[in-house]
């Protein structure tokens, strides 16, 4: 099963393995890996220097870099193998919540191929929500099982991969109140409660430069409806950037199917509760995040889980043909937008550029120690350069045996340097 989703992400995401480095990459794969090992480790769990501050994330970035290096074909196919592994723990939860296969697998096909993972799997920093989730998804599958501790421990492990995760003790509680005995607080849940409560005064306190909160500042009235308007798209399927008219007809057709099964499926009284679980994931998902102004659909993990099991639920009733036909479709609408948000995404732009100017440099045959200097040109502005390049990080980590000095003209005056 895990084989299979994989090979399903691959099919719809494969042009991600032959995406460059792009941006943060730069500065993530040069500050914590290709160093001595204690540096390394001490930068991904100290205090943030160049990032915020997510050490599993950072650990992401300690053993890609230093097995995978300049191979940015890997780093995506790494991403990839995590995608799949947290469609898996998707299709082992709902079989779990549910005891229905048909329901687990078309959850977990939904979300492997849904389109809103773009960023996640085309650029490699953009993996910090992807294995938080997976940590988070495991943590919850250990606390079906009754593994306690070990779901309190995964459950840490999914906020130090990103601080996005503690809506996940949502997820807790929404399952304790609908399939268990509707006490919200119990001892476990208490526990999760405190450990997201220490973390969260830690991270925000001490552990949070003022950088981050001035890119994320947080504006309710009225960006509220904007904003959940634009992740409620993104997580319906609809493309960032697609703008491609057949296919949202098309997706919008399969919408109103589901929805019309739904209803019908009410009168099934043992579905009701996972409906209403499903629905209360997709509202769950959108927190904080409508309240940001930063809009990035790869932060929909949760919501897009409870959109794949609402579907599932929608399907499971229905001739086994009906529901392989819906399945295809919706693989090649998704695979349709992902190709069109392709052909028009600043990660995939940024991408280019990147992967131009080091081509530019390495042809040129510059000497060692010159200074590189990036101003308006035919390729750029100075100042998509800088942003493109990593500040320049890019240069120290693809020629750093040249000691190549670089300035930008948007920034400095390079004529004094």
């Amino acid at each position: 099963m895990f084989f299979f989703l994989f090979l399903l992400g691959v099919a719809v995401f494969y042009k991600s393995l032959m995406v460059f480095f792009v941006q943060d990459d730069f500065i993530l794969i040069n500050h914590f890996s290709q160093n001595s090992l204690i540096i390394d480790v001490k930068s991904a769990i100290g205090s943030p220097e160049v990032t915020h501050w997510r050490p599993m994330h950072n650990l992401y970035f300690l053993i890609a870099g230093n097995i995978f290096y300049k191979n940015y074909s890997a780093y995506h196919f790494f991403t990839l193998l995590i995608h799949a592994g947290v469609a898996f723990l998707i299709f082992k939860i709902v079989k779990d919540l549910t005891k229905n296969i048909r329901v687990a697998f078309i959850s977990s096909f939904i979300y492997a191929v849904h389109p809103a993972h773009f960023v996640t799997l085309f650029w490699i920093s953009g993996s910090a929500t992807t294995i938080g989730f997976f940590f988070l998804l495991l943590s919850f599958l250990l606390y079906l099982q009754e593994k306690k501790r070990a779901s309190i421990f995964s459950f840490l492990l999914s906020l130090l991969a990103s601080e996005a995760m503690i809506a996940g003790f949502g997820l807790f509680v929404i399952y304790q109140f609908l399939f268990r005995d509707r006490k919200i607080i119990n001892l476990f849940t208490g526990r999760l409660l405190m450990a997201a409560t220490i973390f969260a005064l830690i991270r925000l306190l001490f552990l949070t430069p003022k950088s981050t909160y001035d890119s994320y500042q947080i504006n309710i009235w009225p960006q509220i409806f904007t904003n959940t308007k634009y992740y409620l798209l993104r997580v319906a399927g609809f493309a960032e950037v697609s703008g491609d008219l057949i296919v949202s007809i098309a997706l919008l057709g399969l919408l109103l199917f589901t929805a019309i099964n739904i209803a019908r499926g009410l009168k099934y009284r043992s579905d009701h509760r996972v409906i209403i679980f499903a629905l209360s994931l997709i509202i769950l998902g959108l927190f904080p995040f409508v309240l940001i102004s930063n809009l990035s659909p790869h932060y929909m993990n949760i919501s897009v889980f409870g959109l794949a099991l609402l579907i599932s639920i929608s399907l499971s009733k229905l001739r086994l043909t009906n529901t392989i036909a819906f399945l295809l479709i919706f693989l090649l609408l998704s695979f349709l937008n992902v190709r069109k948000t392709y052909q028009d995404h600043w990660v995939i732009k940024r991408s280019d550029l990147s992967e131009k100017y080091i081509h530019e440099i390495e042809n040129s045959n510059i000497p060692e120690e010159s200074m590189i200097i990036f101003n308006d040109n035919y390729i750029s502005t100075s100042e998509d350069a800088y942003i493109s390049l990593g500040t320049g990080k890019a240069i120290d980590f693809w020629f750093g045996g040249k000691n190549y000095q670089y300035c930008f003209t948007a920034f400095e005056s390079c004529e004094e340097k």
